[in-house]
């Protein structure tokens, strides 16, 4: 079966199945049942979940808030427990994310973004020494892909501010950031227990090639050239059919260096500040294992003003090295890591031709204005370092 009619069937199956639950409306009541929407939450659920290690605990009233669309769907949960629950201190404000539509269980089921999130926050979080949310529960329904993850409200717990394409990243945010990704990438770098224990955090090149496949992302790509063209570069433009073959070309170091705990969607808009000026990552539905360079390439080409990431490229390379080699013991060379810097960054870039261009079965997953910016940033930093370039 071709890539596109598998799609449309998976399309199919699940929207049979989001109209038998938007007919009879299923509540979810013991621990094993996965929500199909924040609508089937139940106190009684939330006793399961959230009060089984505090005896007597009990909540008594949960109220559902739409936050905001994408890829998933983000409510507020403000939850209310008996004087047992309140004494042990249970979070009474936290957030969901949930697949309760067609076009959210396609990008975050049918492709498994949202069972990878979810057990990075059950097994992988706990283990990291990073500012990044709590996971209160995680669960997954493979035959029906409903979803359902509850987490820390970093606004009420951290006083944090989320950041967007607006936001102006200062020198001393991008260090924390850098900082932030060493740490992460160092915990589990050259470990075979990420290729053992975790066996389900996909090889990068694995989980883009999948991907890849299953949004046709070759062909979006070429329309999201036509659709970006005012924004991208001519000298990008002119060697548009190029990219695809730099992206192969910047696989191999994935398999061929030390793996360790990528992110993988380190754009802006995935990055928050706590009230202590902290720099913190969430939504971690694109997990992957593999170079660090992948993430430092984005990170640094999509948050920062070109002018910015042309002044301070190179310093937050070698700090990232040297927080790096504290926490290895390993010191990777530079100009290797800057070469590798360059070629990943055609990586971040297929990251928004495929938001900005899509399957219609997918869903918008970023604001346009959001997209052109990131695409206009990580493109321009491809034509300053030549990253097309064999």
């Amino acid at each position: 079966m071709g890539t596109s009619s598998a799609t449309a069937l998976a399309a199919l199956k699940i929207g049979g199945r989001v109209a038998y639950e938007r007919l009879l409306r299923p509540k979810a009541r013991q621990r094993d049942d996965v929500p199909c929407s924040p609508d089937a939450i139940t106190p009684e659920w939330l006793t399961a979940v959230l009060c089984d290690k505090v005896l007597g605990a009990i909540v008594t009233q949960v109220e559902v808030k739409l936050a905001s669309a994408g890829t998933h769907e983000r409510h507020h949960l403000v939850v209310t427990y008996n004087e047992e629950g309140r004494r042990a201190g249970l979070p009474g404000s936290m957030f969901t994310k949930s697949l309760p539509s067609i076009v959210t269980r396609m990008i975050g089921g049918f492709n498994g973004t949202a069972r990878a999130e979810g057990r990075f926050y059950t097994q992988l979080r706990p283990q990291l020494g990073i500012e990044a949310p709590a996971g209160y529960h995680a669960a997954f329904d493979p035959r029906t892909f409903a979803s359902i993850l509850l987490l820390e409200d970093l606004v009420a717990a951290k006083s944090a501010s989320f950041c967007n394409h607006k936001t102006y990243v200062s020198r001393a945010m991008a260090e924390d950031m850098i900082d932030l990704l060493a740490a992460l990438h160092a915990r589990f770098y050259g470990d075979s227990a990420l290729a053992t224990q975790y066996r389900w955090v996909a090889p990068y090149p694995r989980w883009f090639s999948i991907g890849a496949q299953k949004m046709d992302l070759e062909y979006y790509t070429c329309k999201a050239f036509d659709a970006a063209s005012h924004v991208i570069p001519q000298s990008v433009l002119t060697q548009r059919e190029a990219v695809w073959p730099a992206a192969l070309r910047a696989l191999p170091v994935h398999e061929n260096q030390p793996q360790g705990l990528l992110h993988s969607d380190v754009h802006i808009g995935n990055w928050y500040r706590t009230g202590a000026g902290k720099m913190g990552l969430c939504d971690w539905q694109c997990l992957a294992r593999g170079h660090w360079s992948r993430d430092v390439a984005y990170a640094v080409t999509a948050a920062l003003t070109p002018d910015n990431r042309r002044r301070w490229e190179r310093d937050l390379l070698a700090r990232y090295l040297e927080r790096f080699a504290e926490l290895t013991g390993f010191k990777p060379d530079f100009e290797e890591s800057f070469r590798n810097y360059r070629q990943q960054i055609v990586h971040a870039l297929l990251m928004w031709t495929i938001t900005l261009c899509h399957s219609p079965l997918l869903p918008n997953m970023q604001p346009e204005d959001t997209t052109l910016t990131m695409i206009e940033r990580i493109s321009t930093a491809m034509a300053d370092l030549d990253s097309l370039k064999e």
